[in-house]
């Protein structure tokens, strides 16, 4: 049975129990939705929602920001209670464990301590808890150049979390621990990817219409070669091996087993009756050459008038480390056209993974309900130095011209009840 189930299952049976044996009104059902439909990327280069998704090349498309989601809440004492999520919406891979985004116990020792047990929401961005509820947020979807390179939404394990009164704020500590699998889209196919064990702890401190936090976090890849079908042709032909000896270490090179990856952010939102700003930057350290160190941040500002709220944001997201080099075979190896062919597309894909993008969007989020909101947003990223790894590419984009900047285009109905 795997890790998964063995541990979903207790939880999802504290649930049913809850709803057989404790009064209807300690049960409540809740929900959210999104209607996204948005147009980005060009032919060969396709926008990454997030990169458990499908990308977008050139066309207009529900797929990638709709969704569904139910939950439930039991109270089972005074002191335990328990949440079951699941959230309908497209992905790689969409079978129930990964439809299933929380189900956990949740025990108070007092109004100080908490411990929670099962499937949480990786607290690793100010969006953690509600990534997929759109309402929550002013934008049709969480800012790409900072979100889409986060596959990572919940963790089968736990965490505890202490808050106590800081001045005139509360202050807020939480470490947290377990298991992720992702599905990772690729160039040729998507991959299941284990991450395990994954250890951080989260600090927030809130202040009247503001809150602070600050992440660190590191996983380590326990199952999963995204890049297997890209040396398999190589491993599997001796003549470009005895031609281009070097090309022998690129399976032991790009192994993604065993990788470790840190993760540290840092952010801020604050929130009036009339101002919405929030900010975050991130810096991720990965030792894989396809997955280089990575920073990103973005700044957002919002303005209400009325049941309108106007809204611009900046964002950006630049790789910081050295890429692979890729030793090239000798000239008579390049005369070769196996060799040849192999060394173009083992460069053009550790060039590829390169990311220098700056992006600048505007929009604006209409209240129709206290529960509906209709938000439409245009954005235009620039691809800086011809770096296209913020997008994902088909076999023919590795070598086409990047363009200077790609046009995104969304409007979304997001709603509550």
């Amino acid at each position: 049975m795997p890790r998964q189930t063995r541990l979903l299952g207790p939880v999802c049976v504290a649930l049913l129990a809850c709803n057989s044996a404790i009064a209807s009104d300690n049960l409540r059902v809740s929900g959210f939705g999104n209607v996204s439909l948005i147009k980005s990327g060009t032919e060969n280069l396709g926008f990454k929602y997030d990169l458990t998704k499908e990308a977008l090349y050139d066309e207009w498309s529900l797929k990638p920001g709709s969704s569904l989601g139910l939950q439930l809440n039991a109270d089972i004492s005074d002191q335990f209670d328990a949440v079951v999520q699941g959230v309908l919406q497209d992905r790689l891979d969409n079978d129930l464990n990964k439809t299933i985004t929380w189900a956990f116990v949740r025990y108070k020792a007092n109004p100080n301590l908490t411990f929670r047990v099962g499937r949480i929401a990786t607290p690793i961005y100010m969006l953690s808890e509600y990534r997929d509820v759109g309402f929550a947020y002013l934008w049709t979807k969480p800012i790409t150049d900072f979100y889409s390179s986060i596959p990572i939404t919940y963790v089968d394990g736990g965490d505890i979390t202490y808050n106590t009164q800081l001045g005139e704020g509360i202050f807020e500590a939480t470490l947290f621990g377990g298991t992720s699998d992702v599905t990772i889209e690729t160039i040729f196919e998507s991959y299941e990817v284990t991450l395990s064990p994954m250890i951080g702890a989260k600090f927030t401190y809130s202040l009247e219409d503001w809150l602070f936090s600050a992440v660190a976090a590191t996983t380590k890849v326990k199952d999963g070669e995204p890049a297997q079908t890209l040396t398999a042709n190589i491993d599997s032909n001796p003549t470009i091996a005895a031609v281009w000896p070097e090309s022998t270490s690129f399976s032991s090179d790009f192994m993604f087993q065993d990788t470790r990856v840190s993760y540290y952010t840092v952010g801020g939102h604050y929130e009036s009756g009339l101002w919405n700003a929030q900010a975050e930057l991130s810096y991720t350290d990965a030792d894989w050459p396809f997955f280089p160190d990575l920073a990103a941040g973005y700044f957002s500002l919002g303005r209400t008038v009325n049941n309108t709220t106007y809204y611009g944001f900046a964002s950006k997201a630049k790789t910081v480390d050295d890429l692979y080099e890729v030793a090239a075979p000798s000239t008579f190896g390049l005369s070769i056209s196996q060799v040849a062919e192999a060394y173009q597309l083992i460069n053009s894909n550790v060039n590829a993974r390169f990311i220098d993008q700056e992006t600048l969007g505007f929009g604006l989020r209409i209240d129709i309900t206290p529960q509906m909101a209709l938000k439409g947003q245009v954005e235009r990223t620039w691809l800086k130095n011809d770096q296209i790894g913020g997008w994902l590419q088909t076999i023919q984009g590795l070598s086409a011209a990047a363009p200077d900047y790609i046009d995104t285009y969304s409007i979304s109905l997001s709603f509550v009840f």
